[in-house]
């Protein structure tokens, strides 16, 4: 696989979609919108629609991969289920919760149980060759990981892409030989393309977000990845997967810890995560993006180390 050529191509159908739905955002108001909530600090109200571009561009590429080749694959088209079921829960929040300040936790947390549990169903049925728990846990926990730093324009799809590189070397390194040894380069690279052609609107000061749904869905492709590359009962895949994952986790498992020790829902957001606190100490939001990265990248060093050699 030419994976220069492929990169480029995924990375420009993005681009085109994004800048297309970004238009389409502000010509039908289809914004995350500027209010009050202490959650929102964009001072206007912006397009939500970039998870679509991104979840559209995958869809295209996997498809047209299936007819040309005229070789239908399962594991691709439970891949692509899944993911637009937890696209779909995302999007639901993008278009009705957006605006409100107050949302119901109850809710929220029984649909992401509930959408989690069937997109990790879904991929056992097409034969992912998945354990259904742990698979639940990795997209329940990854979804709302890289919701959490979906709070500063740029960061989320940037941290991802450093985890996809990531699992796109450990690709070429132990799935030689495995059916599975060309299906992860190619969620590897569309993903890849698809994020940077998101980034290029994205990018402080962001034209147009990728919102809940994007968010859920690149948690999910990250959670489909860590499960193919799982070892039962080693140590060091589970410590060296969770440093893959990285920043997006270590956030998250903070985070949650808390506002539980607030006595407060995990489900309500708030501004206290790293980047806030990069911010609340001076730096520009420029520069948080790119210490974030920067701990992302030294994170996925080290977890690729822990996985091959420990």
């Amino acid at each position: 696989m030419n994976y220069l050529l492929f990169l480029i191509i995924f990375f420009l159908v993005s681009l085109v979609l994004t800048f297309l739905l970004w238009k389409i955002g502000d010509r039908y108001k289809i914004y995350d919108l500027a209010t009050k909530d202490l959650l929102k600090i964009h001072q206007k109200s912006i397009s939500c629609l970039g998870g679509l571009a991104m979840i559209l561009t995958v869809i295209i590429v996997f498809s047209l991969k299936m007819i040309l080749e005229r070789n239908f694959i399962w594991q691709i088209f439970g891949i692509m289920i899944g993911g637009v079921l937890i696209f779909l829960l995302g999007f639901r929040d993008d278009l009705k919760w957006r605006d409100k300040v107050k949302i119901k936790p109850i809710y929220k947390f029984i649909f992401l149980i509930l959408f989690s549990g069937l997109s990790a169903l879904i991929l056992l049925i097409v034969g992912m060759k998945v354990e259904f728990i742990l698979t639940f846990v990795y997209i329940f926990v990854l979804i709302n990981a890289i919701n959490y730093q979906d709070g500063m324009d740029g960061i989320a799809g940037g941290v991802v892409i450093i985890s996809l590189i990531s699992f796109l070397i450990l690709s070429n390194l132990v799935l030689l030989g495995s059916p599975l040894n060309s299906l992860v380069p190619l969620i590897c690279l569309v993903l890849i393309g698809a994020i940077l052609g998101f980034l290029i609107f994205n990018f402080p000061p962001a034209k147009i977000f990728m919102g809940d749904s994007g968010a859920y869905f690149l948690g999910f492709i990250l959670a489909v990845l860590a499960m193919i590359f799982s070892k039962p009962y080693s140590f060091s895949s589970i410590l060296g997967l969770i440093f893959i994952l990285g920043l997006p986790l270590f956030d998250g498992i903070f985070t949650n810890i808390r506002r539980l020790l607030k006595k407060k829902s995990i489900f309500l957001g708030d501004r206290e995560h790293f980047y806030d606190k990069m911010i609340n100490k001076g730096f520009s939001i420029r520069k948080t993006v790119f210490i974030s990265y920067f701990l992302q990248t030294i994170s996925v060093l080290l977890g690729l180390l822990i996985y091959l050699y420990v």
